[in-house]
């Protein structure tokens, strides 16, 4: 069969067909076409996927679990349940121990099945693997360990992500610390992670990642209101930068807008009136819409459309820079989109009196420039800056 057509037919509406393709590919175990289907998975809708998930796992038999191993050569988190099902559905004591081989034999994407595994087979022979590749450079790995680490409620990795986050210096291994944290759960995590993420310089990182693995009502129970706006905030910034806007709905993007507009305070309508600008354009222009499903095209049209009969004050704006730089930063943003000039005199003075950080410093000056005020800019004040970069950026604003 040629592979345009294996993609085709596996994913077709005619369940007969998409059925015997999956028949056809485990009587094969053809690793080729697995991996085609693992690399062709951006371009499936989830419900498709969650169907091949199913269907596959409903029609593998005891005698092609040596297809699944095979499979288990090749790691995709989309299709991570067709493996670590079907090793479900025949689970006893032989197949655990050909599992926990694994990770003494088995290439890392098979220690990350392996791992998944454990999350719902709780035996206390898969631990110590679990806590020695908690750190593994292979996220999934990582991220697995951690799931099941956190079924036997074993703490051993988690007490040193923490320690990890408190003491390295090495903003990578930092990061990857905040991610088993993510992955691991809990409340304490939680706060943990909302707590100290703002840190670290991959704060957007660690943001979406707690995202990823809490939903709407875990979050809004452990968080206060103010720290719902400000993580809400980080997310909805990276937006479509570096989220694909297919997360809307998974991210439960209303949930969150309908919830914040009710908080009634500056913080709240500066991030609302962001998220308004933004999914105006997503809603509006095919760009950012023509490979999104229907209900996630529903989804952005109704968000938009809450959005846009919204009335926001910002009336006390300026009162933000008192804040932390999350806010300050947001300010600064709605002060630029909204051409609010008539705040040009109050960035200056912020910039004369050295009341921002750097990136924030650079940031007023360039609105400043835009509003052509860039004259109340104290250039004995630019002087004073030791960052040679920051510097040059404003003095060549003034020219």
């Amino acid at each position: 069969m040629p592979s345009e057509n294996f993609i085709k037919n596996i994913t077709s509406k005619n369940n007969s067909l998409s059925n015997t393709t999956l028949k056809n590919l485990i009587k094969s175990a053809n690793i080729e076409y697995f991996k085609l289907l693992c690399e062709k998975s951006d371009f499936i809708f989830p419900f498709l996927k969650e169907k091949i998930n199913k269907n596959f796992v409903k029609l593998i038999e005891e005698n092609d679990l040596k297809t699944v191993f095979e499979f288990s050569k090749v790691y995709s988190c989309d299709f991570e349940e067709m493996v670590v099902f079907s090793w479900i559905k025949f689970a006893k004591e032989d197949l655990t121990d050909q599992i926990l081989e694994l990770f003494e034999n088995g290439t890392n994407e098979q220690k990350a099945y392996a791992a998944k595994y454990f999350s719902y087979i709780n035996d206390f022979c898969a631990l110590e693997y679990l806590n020695k590749f908690a750190f593994s450079d292979f996220e999934p790995l990582k991220l697995n360990c951690a799931m099941a680490l956190s079924k036997f409620s074993d703490k051993t990795a988690y007490n040193k992500a923490k320690d990890i986050i408190k003491t390295s210096s090495d903003d990578f291994e930092v990061l990857g610390a905040y991610s088993f944290m993510a992955a691991y759960g809990g409340d304490e995590a939680v706060r943990f992670i909302v707590e100290n993420y703002k840190n670290s310089s991959f704060r957007d990182n660690i943001i979406v990642s707690l995202f990823d693995f809490y939903d709407y009502d875990k979050l809004t129970k452990v968080l206060s209101e103010n720290e719902i706006i400000e993580v809400f905030s980080v997310l909805i910034q990276n937006y479509p930068e570096n989220i694909n806007l297919n997360t809307i709905i998974y991210y439960q993007i209303y949930d969150y807008i309908k919830l914040i507009s009710n908080y009634n305070n500056q913080f709240a309508n500066n991030v609302l009136f962001i998220a308004k600008i933004k999914f105006d354009e997503y809603s509006s222009s095919d760009i950012y819409s023509f490979d999104l499903d229907k209900d996630t095209k529903n989804e952005l049209k109704n968000i938009a459309n809450f959005l846009d009969d919204l009335n926001l004050s910002f009336e006390n704006i300026l009162d933000e820079f008192e804040k932390d730089n999350i806010r300050k930063s947001l300010a600064l943003d709605v002060i630029k989109e909204l051409k609010m000039d008539d705040a040009s005199e109050f960035l200056a003075e912020l910039i004369n009196n050295n009341k921002l950080p750097l990136d924030l410093c650079a940031k007023a000056a360039i609105i400043l420039k835009e509003f052509n005020k860039t004259s109340l800019i104290d250039k004995e004040a630019i002087d004073k800056i030791q960052n040679e970069n920051t510097k040059a950026l404003i003095e060549s604003l003034l020219v």
